[in-house]
């Protein structure tokens, strides 16, 4: 059995790869490097089958499912988002779990659930799954540095948390160090062990750290798993952490925003807290479950037809995606059919301003004109964030193959 790690190739969170590290330590070597958004395209070798821990934020394109029949997956530690096109995301919601894409889910099955969010998701449709907790809470401790316990990393803070840390840290005698998980390598041609470096250097950072501060779910986890006192800065009260931290948030040291700006912080700087327990038994199962598959699937040499689970054919299920494709495309343009047309009527104003313009240079009618391609500008940047162009490009190139 050959073996995939899942990437997210343009990612701009280093949390993405920090699951892809992660899932490195169980493989026994790295054949193939799998893209997160475009798994109904991998190819490996002759068809050979690969083996592919699921572990990652599903998933942006969402009409690139089901995976290519090659794969063969673990289901676990998933996140399912369901973001809207406000959201730069498409108008699919449960679409992409009925029919095929649905079959796949329950030939693999149970389904391993990163937070309660999924696992609820996933039990209102009649999906077999169980929570099985973050892949990052099997990180392995890194290397000790010289430097350590001298300093406190300060992870993606807002700028007012921050500054109230470091007036709650003056006098301390501690270096701070300020971080991110922001990235981009949209554009970029790091090779994956360039990538894994990064996360290797960030890692032994918060390691080695006296402790750490953050609002990001894959620094606090990260911590937890390696040992290193974290304090974890969220509000529950916000949509966005609701869906990806409980239960996260009742095993960590914890403080709302509010209460850390007013300097109500119970954490004390020179003795700073052990981490809480609760993780160790999902981190224990966690790695006894993904161990188990790599067992399974390391002496295998059987072909594909033999292992996968599935009983559609591949062209089967590429009928059925772009179907979806047709459902999501025809969709998307009846939701912004107005925004369309709204921005074309404002390029017609435009024009015939332009040609007034010509035989008229009164002020007056060129504020006109900059008024109405200040509108074009707005409605071009809201398709934008729709990212209906890139869509339809791309919606075009699937079905020219």
């Amino acid at each position: 059995m050959k073996y995939g790690i899942l990437m997210h190739q343009t990612t701009m969170n280093l949390g993405d790869d920090i699951q892809s590290y992660a899932s490195a330590q169980f493989l026994p070597q790295i054949d193939y490097t799998v893209q997160r958004e475009n798994m109904d395209s991998f190819q490996s070798e002759g068809n050979e089958p690969v083996a592919v821990i699921m572990s990652a934020w599903w998933m942006w394109q969402k009409w690139n499912w089901p995976p290519a029949e090659c794969i063969v997956p673990k289901l676990v530690s998933m996140h399912m988002n369901n973001y809207t096109i406000r959201r730069k995301a498409s108008p699919i919601q449960d679409e992409w779990l009925e029919g095929i894409g649905g079959d796949f889910f329950r030939a693999y099955g149970p389904i391993g659930c990163r937070d309660q969010t999924t696992l609820d998701f996933f039990t209102e449709r009649g999906f077999p799954c169980y929570f099985s907790g973050c892949i990052t809470l099997t990180l392995p401790k890194q290397k000790q540095t010289p430097d350590a316990g001298t300093y406190v990393c300060l992870v993606d803070l807002k700028p007012e948390l921050e500054a109230a840390a470091r007036e709650w840290l003056k006098g301390s005698g501690l270096e701070v160090r300020v971080m991110t998980h922001h990235c981009d390598y949209r554009n970029s041609d790091a090779t994956l062990e360039e990538r894994m470096a990064v996360v290797e250097h960030t890692l032994t950072q918060y390691q080695n750290a006296k402790f750490v501060v953050t609002r990001r779910l894959h620094v606090s986890l990260p911590c937890l798993a390696m040992g290193v006192p974290v304090l974890s800065i969220v509000n529950m009260n916000d949509a966005g952490n609701t869906t990806r931290w409980a239960p996260y948030y009742n095993w960590v040291n914890h403080i709302p925003d509010k209460e850390f700006i007013a300097g109500n912080i119970n954490f004390d700087i020179h003795n700073p807290p052990e981490n809480k327990t609760e993780h160790l038994a999902t981190r224990e199962a966690l790695a006894a479950d993904i161990q188990a598959f790599i067992e399974k699937t390391k002496g295998c040499t059987l072909p594909i037809g033999e292992i996968k689970k599935t009983s559609y054919t591949e062209q089967e299920a590429r009928i059925w995606q772009n179907q979806l494709m047709h459902w999501t495309l025809e969709k998307w343009l009846h939701q912004n059919r107005g925004l369309l047309d709204e921005r074309n009527k404002y390029k017609r104003q435009a024009s015939a301003l332009e040609k007034r313009l010509k035989k008229d240079w009164g002020e007056e009618i060129a504020q006109e004109k900059a008024k109405a391609q200040e509108k074009i500008k707005e409605l071009e940047k809201r398709l934008e964030e729709v990212t209906l162009k890139d869509w339809a490009k791309a919606y075009k190139k699937r079905r020219n193959k």
